[in-house]
């Protein structure tokens, strides 16, 4: 049986990104859906990860297209909650430009309502193609919802009660998370958690290594599962500020990676998380996330 993450075939058809035709190339759209809820039956921050990711790379590569080029950090800050029958527009400039890095601005709206803002970090690499591009194109989006988003969670359960049945399996991680072949493994005393994700072929940018968008969207529902452990009963969360920086792409070879995220403040409005994503021993990414706390 063929498995939600085993159906997906390249990052912008799993998280709904695309481009309207005739849109500019600084353009993109992304037609939220139930596959993108998590385990709260929620559109979260980590759903727009992909969209900002890409979106923040493309200026600076059309700067100068003969020389491959990603991103080193996102920084991220949302506002609104977003819903499942919501469509995103995004435009990206680029800011500052050099001969070997640059700066994005990307803007993401809903209507009139602007969701998301923020920068990208981008550096020349000139690391070789491994996909065929020719004629690659961005088709229009489609919406994401091939499965249910899962029932919202009983309020009266304290975060702790709630991380340790998401580990234990008694409550879904969500859509969200499956994709990223990723659980909630660890709860510690501390405040601390531990997420796992096995990688897969889908998640593969044009260079053959992970795409930096779903390297956001583990480390993002990794802070996203550290404020659910740390949040009280009856009060819900959001993810507010994200920032992250990539070190190595992990290998799209199906092994798994880990995060572990640490509360750095845990306040009665706001709390911060640090993360940190680890292949082995060896260091891939971090990310810190400012989650407000509903009260």
């Amino acid at each position: 049986m063929t498995t939600y993450a085993e159906a997906a075939t390249d990052p912008f058809a799993a998280f709904a990104v695309g481009r309207e035709p005739g849109a500019p190339v600084g353009t993109l759209v992304q037609i939220l859906g139930t596959d993108l809820t998590d385990h709260r039956g929620l559109i979260e921050l980590p759903a727009l990860t992909v969209l900002f990711d890409d979106l923040g790379g493309l200026p600076f590569y059309h700067a100068a297209p003969e020389t491959t080029s990603m991103q080193a950090r996102l920084s991220m800050s949302m506002l609104h909650r977003l819903t499942v029958a919501d469509r995103l527009d995004a435009s990206a400039q680029l800011a500052m430009s050099g001969a070997g890095y640059g700066s994005t601005t990307v803007q993401i709206t809903r209507g009139e309502d602007m969701v998301c803002v923020g920068t990208a970090r981008n550096v020349r690499v000139g690391r070789p193609v491994t996909a065929d591009v020719t004629g690659l194109t961005l088709p229009a989006p489609t919406a994401s919802n091939t499965r249910p988003a899962v029932p919202p969670l009983d309020p009266s359960l304290p975060g702790t009660e709630v991380a340790a049945r998401l580990i234990d399996a008694t409550l879904p991680h969500g859509p969200l998370t499956e994709l990223l072949g990723g659980r909630l493994v660890e709860s510690r005393d501390d405040g601390a958690v531990v997420a796992e994700f096995t990688t897969a072929p889908w998640m593969a940018n044009l260079m053959g290594s992970m795409h930096g968008g779903v390297i956001a969207a583990m480390l993002a529902q990794s802070c996203s599962f550290g404020a659910q452990r740390n949040v009280r009963a009856d009060c819900g969360y959001q993810l507010i500020d994200f920032t992250c920086e990539f070190h190595r792409s992990p290998v799209v070879d199906g092994r798994h990676v880990r995060v572990e995220v640490t509360p750095v403040k845990l306040g009665r409005r706001l709390s911060i998380f640090d993360a940190c994503m680890y292949d082995g021993d060896r260091l891939l990414g971090r990310a810190t996330a400012d989650a407000r706390f509903d009260v």
